[in-house]
């Protein structure tokens, strides 16, 4: 049983793209069970924001395959950072997560360039989806500029 169950969990990797993943969210609960999500799926997670001007700065730094950032920060709105973010990098992978589910908050975030919107509470099959999702259109992409 337990070697049936790795060998699943190789066979179903295989076919999944891992990623680099920076988390924004001012709450350290969402972060950590994100982290662990993200991590069980075999993606990296390799910066963690709490607000709008590290967000920016680690973006700049690490270059992340996606950054999962939510609305609502001390700072600033998700919705500027997410601008910010487009305006430095035209191909950034950004997939909002928040609780506020307004139709016109997430009409605005996708006119602006988030690759997709997460309603919280959302699952980690979602979430994994999600990221597959937005990875492969994004390297589809990729091979059509080529």
């Amino acid at each position: 049983m337990c070697v049936r169950a790795k060998l699943e969990d190789l066979v179903f990797k295989r076919w999944f793209i891992m990623a680099k993943v920076i988390i924004v969210d001012d709450s350290s609960v969402t972060r950590f069970i994100l982290r662990k999500c993200l991590e069980k799926n075999g993606h990296e997670v390799v910066g963690e924001a709490i607000n709008g001007q590290d967000t920016l700065r680690l973006y700049s730094e690490l270059r992340p395959d996606v950054v999962l950032l939510d609305i609502h920060l001390p700072d600033d709105n998700g919705l500027r950072i997410l601008e910010q973010l487009i305006s430095y990098d035209k191909y950034a992978n950004v997939i909002m997560c928040s609780s506020a589910a307004l139709q016109n908050i997430i009409i605005e975030a996708h006119q602006l360039g988030a690759k997709h919107f997460l309603v919280k509470p959302f699952t980690g099959k979602l979430l994994e989806g999600t990221i597959q999702k937005t990875l492969k259109t994004q390297k589809n992409l990729q091979y059509c500029l080529i």
